[in-house]
């Protein structure tokens, strides 16, 4: 699976600071579950280096929208 370009989300934000709370809220959700990913890669990319040669690993992702 293609990793997001999370660079390109983080951009739109910026450049749409959020002006009613509830975009603050959105802009707010969507950082999170950016956060969240970026952490679940992290600790995936971990977990593989752990993995012996040969060894196959799964591996279920769940995901909090609000």
């Amino acid at each position: 699976m293609p990793m997001p370009d999370y660079e390109e989300i983080l951009t739109f934000l910026a450049a749409n600071p959020p002006q009613l709370e509830s975009e603050r809220e959105l802009h707010a959700s969507l950082l999170e579950l950016i956060a969240k990913c970026l952490r679940s890669d992290s600790l995936a990319s971990e977990e593989d280096e752990i993995v012996p040669d040969g060894a196959q690993s799964r591996r279920l992702r769940w995901m909090d929208l609000n």
